[in-house]
């Protein structure tokens, strides 16, 4: 124990900070009594419970809305793959028919290499707000 008799490190006294009442922000309070608190409350409450229903009714709207998009957007997606792969085929076989077999390869290489290069324009920026 004695050998750790300086650890931690001792810190500094704070000093002690003392706030006092503004009186401009007192007086913009509202002061209310048992009753008028407890009807205040009350209407909170109410409020509360009306925002409650109303988040849950959105909440279902969004999921109904979430759950077609995204079906939709499996079929999109599906049908373009199909597109893309047809298209795909059409120039293999265009290629091929040419008799430059071997040169088909590197140039569907190429030619995907540039279109991937090619397409990356957007950048996404994120910002975050404190």
């Amino acid at each position: 124990m004695a050998r750790n008799t300086h650890l931690p490190a001792p810190q500094p006294t704070r000093p002690v900070v003392h706030y006092y009442p503004d009186p401009a922000m007192v007086a913009d309070l509202e002061r209310l009594n048992a009753t008028e608190l407890a009807a205040r409350r009350a209407q909170e409450r109410l409020l509360y419970g009306r925002w409650k229903v109303r988040q849950a009714a959105i909440r279902e709207r969004d999921r109904k809305v979430r759950q077609f998009w995204f079906g939709f957007g499996g079929v999109l997606a599906l049908v373009v793959l199909a597109v893309f792969a047809f298209v795909a085929w059409m120039v293999w076989t265009w290629l091929a028919a040419l008799g430059a077999g071997v040169l088909a390869i590197p140039a569907i290489v190429v030619f995907l290499a540039v279109t991937a290069i090619g397409g990356h324009r957007c950048v996404t920026v994120v910002q975050h707000w404190h």
